[in-house]
């Protein structure tokens, strides 16, 4: 994996509102890392993080699922300044994939910072990179996804239907 990591410090330009419910940043979540990201001039958004006792995945270490959680958010949130530093309106974005390497463990208490950036553009597709850097400046862990632009008002008539098919089908899985 080639991700293009930081390069120098960067001043922060703007600070992006929380998804309520969230578990990377949400205020509404108790089980939530209640992130908090911040838009850096440089292009990049980092999120300061320390993971407690309920994110753990083994003894006193995170979960990797959570510390991929937010590279994920962070990278995907990095489309929004990634737009505003080229001049136009925000185009919400999902992951379509995403490749992970864990390089060292996020251990429970200790104070981390993820960074993610948009580094190409295609049409719809977004390519973005991230790390996540522990106190000493450490990467303890690298990202690479690609995030495809939608348009919410289509796609959230889908997921209703869906989610009606999901009740409908909730039924014993023993029995089928």
């Amino acid at each position: 994996m080639e991700t293009k990591g930081r390069q120098n410090k960067s001043r922060i330009v703007g600070k992006q509102r929380p998804t309520s419910t969230s578990i990377t940043c949400g205020k509404d979540n108790p089980s939530s890392l209640r992130c908090v990201f911040y838009e850096l001039e440089s292009g990049e958004l980092a999120a300061p993080f320390c993971a407690k006792h309920i994110h753990e995945g083994h003894r006193g270490v995170m979960h990797g699922g959570l510390s991929a959680a937010i590279i994920d958010e962070t990278m995907g949130r990095s489309n929004a300044v990634y737009h505003k530093k080229t001049g136009r309106d925000y185009i919400p974005v999902v992951t379509a994939q995403m490749t992970t390497k864990y390089i060292k463990p996020i251990y429970v208490g200790e104070p981390m910072v993820a960074y993610g950036r948009v580094i190409k553009e295609e049409g719809r597709k977004r390519f973005a990179t991230g790390e996540i850097i522990n106190e000493k400046g450490e990467v303890v862990l690298e990202a690479e996804a690609l995030f495809i632009t939608v348009d919410l008002e289509m796609d959230r008539a889908e997921v209703v239907g869906q989610h009606e098919i999901c009740q409908l089908s909730a039924v014993d899985p023993l029995e089928l």
